[in-house]
């Protein structure tokens, strides 16, 4: 098997989205931490307590914004993962995890087939954000003009 697993998350103490692997340091309160530019061969559970290893990124992240890299790309190369907004034409629909696979939950759009490796290779396909930044992308357009 040949595949990227990455994570991303948003840092707690100023927002920005990192990458990375998920790290849980075994402490009493959980802490979500992000390890950059650092290949772990193999974990045996130990806690890690040295947070300013030159070289290595930590970062603790907001547990509710992690998300799994789904080994696709959008039409500009874009890293497509859990929670991002997808668009296709005017449909637009949120990548999830379900049922064993990475799928597109469509906006209010019953008809559309949901598996995310078709609908990445067309060429109109790409991502408008992220159901964490911009949620509003996902509203009904007949929201929009009722208002």
């Amino acid at each position: 098997m040949n595949r990227e697993i990455l994570f991303r998350g948003k840092r707690v103490d100023n927002g920005e989205w990192v990458d990375g692997y998920l790290f849980d340091d075994g402490y009493q309160k959980p802490r979500h931490v992000f390890v950059g530019d650092l290949v772990i061969a193999e974990y045996n559970g130990m806690a890690c307590d040295e947070w300013d290893i030159e070289g290595i990124g930590f970062y603790d992240v907001d547990p509710n914004t992690v998300c799994q890299y789904t080994g696709l790309t959008d039409k500009i190369g874009k890293k497509i993962f859990e929670g991002d907004i997808v668009q296709v034409g005017w449909y637009k629909g949120t990548v999830v995890y379900e049922n064993g696979c990475f799928a597109i939950k469509w906006n209010n759009i019953k008809f559309l087939g949901k598996d995310l490796g078709y609908w990445a290779d067309l060429d109109g396909f790409h991502t408008v954000g992220n159901i964490f930044d911009n949620p509003e992308l996902l509203e009904d357009e007949n929201e929009k003009t009722q208002r």
